[in-house]
């Protein structure tokens, strides 16, 4: 079991680019609250912002970063991405099984604006896993995000992206650094089936 669990962790960390996975967390997180907030959505949702700025700030600072920006992302992505995700793609497409399980992951959220946004992240997040063949690529992304958010709105952050020439710009800056560092990750994908063979606790060949 030691064995299998360090092969795993060498396999998953001997391409670097998976440290690419904290940056794209932050960039996509941006860009999705960014761009959900421009719909005008969380205006007909008030209950939504209500109900999420007071747990937000339910707990100290450091206290929140722990919760949000470690155990949260560790035990959704076991549970979404290596567990869900993992198993659905030996029965289906890979595409399918993504769609499928980060529409669960949407749903768990338990509101519609959540469910827009964890939807969207959690493909994102099931494309990091696919690649990198290691649930921690999605658990670095969730985590990076996860930080930035709730500092960001705990301390009251950068207040420009609350603008809206701020929400404007924000959207297309991180959409483009976040298109462009999924397609960076994309193309850098092994291309030969004898080194995908190499990896475990992903059997699903390389689409």
């Amino acid at each position: 079991m030691m064995d299998k669990l360090v092969k795993y962790f060498r396999n998953g960390f001997s391409d670097r680019l998976i440290f690419l996975s904290f940056p794209l967390g932050i960039t996509a997180a941006v860009f999705l609250n960014q761009l959900i907030t421009l719909t005008g959505i969380k205006e007909i949702f008030t209950a939504y912002s209500e109900r999420v700025q007071s747990q937000m700030f339910l707990y100290p600072l450091f206290t929140g970063i722990v919760l949000y920006g470690i155990i949260t992302p560790v035990v959704e992505e076991i549970a979404f991405r290596q567990i869900l995700f993992g198993r659905l793609k030996i029965y289906m497409a890979t595409g399918a099984a993504a769609i499928f399980s980060s529409i669960i992951f949407g749903i768990y959220h338990g509101n519609f604006i959540q469910f827009i946004y964890a939807c969207i992240f959690g493909l994102m997040l099931s494309f990091l896993y696919w690649r990198f063949n290691c649930v921690f690529a999605s658990i670095f992304a969730h985590s990076a995000a996860n930080i930035f958010v709730y500092i960001n709105a705990s301390t009251g952050g950068i207040k420009y992206l609350s603008t809206v020439s701020g929400e404007l710009i924000s959207v297309v800056i991180s959409g483009i650094l976040t298109f462009a560092m999924l397609k960076k990750v994309y193309d850098s994908r092994p291309k030969k089936r004898h080194i995908i063979k190499k990896l475990p606790i992903f059997p699903q060949r390389w689409e």
